[in-house]
């Protein structure tokens, strides 16, 4: 729940921020569904020790060494892991929109105080004030450098949740089935009958980062198609345009 509060402000500046560009928003949208995903998909698993149970034969310290031996990899920290490279990924490209915008805007301000020196009038950029918001909308067009960069982000976006769909599937699946745990550890001769307790709600949580990474890949590879296309491909039928 920190993390949620935590990061409000940092989506609210963003999505208040004044550079615009391609696919802006429906990030920023995937990025406050997954936020709200993982906080839910995390509450089954608040009390993952409490909930891994053995046979009355094992005493507390072979119980926790049963759950050690089974849960040997982590897995909501995992989860937060990936959220938080999400959210770099995202942030990494608002830096240099931001950085485009502050060098317009700088260079709008400029040009708007020459013409006052020369008695031109001018309704904007004056007082300190920002041009028109769709002045400093960005056009891939023109900024090749930068939509590199946002080719970039999307491509990390679409390898880290395919990676993160995988080992969803290959490694913390299987750590919540129904059958019954058999463990032997080297403290405690055994062996022991252990059982995950909860596990539809578990399975139901990783069900749910599945679909919501699949949503992403799905979303990333259209806007890396379409950019390269559109952008790249046919970026000559817009030469001679402002930016």
């Amino acid at each position: 729940m920190a993390m949620v509060t935590g990061l409000v402000p940092i989506l609210r500046a963003a999505i208040d921020a004044t550079t615009d560009y391609n696919g802006r928003s429906v990030w920023f949208g995937c990025l406050s569904v997954r936020l709200i995903t993982l906080f839910i998909a995390e509450r089954p698993w608040s009390k993952l020790d409490f909930d891994f149970q053995c046979n009355g034969n094992a005493s507390e310290f072979c119980r926790k060494s049963c759950f050690n031996a089974h849960f040997d990899i982590a897995i909501v920290s995992f989860w937060n892991l990936t959220f938080l490279l999400f959210l770099t990924s995202v942030l990494l490209m608002e830096l240099f929109a931001w950085q485009l915008h502050h060098n317009l805007v700088k260079s709008k301000m400029k040009e708007a105080a020459k013409r006052v020196t020369e008695g031109q009038s001018d309704l904007t950029g004056v007082n300190g004030k920002d041009p028109p918001r769709t002045e400093i909308t960005i056009d891939f067009h023109r900024q090749k450098r930068l939509l590199g960069i946002y080719l970039t982000c999307v491509i990390l976006r679409l390898i880290l949740e395919t990676s993160f769909i995988y080992l969803l599937v290959i490694y913390h699946l299987p750590k919540v089935v129904e059958s019954p745990i058999n463990c032997s550890t080297g403290p405690c001769s055994g062996p022991y009958i252990c059982m995950v307790r909860g596990t539809a709600d578990k399975r139901m949580s990783i069900f749910m980062l599945c679909g919501i990474s699949g949503v992403i890949i799905v979303t990333s590879v259209i806007f890396a198609l379409y950019s390269t296309c559109h952008y790249m491909l046919f970026h000559r039928k817009f030469e001679g345009r402002p930016i």
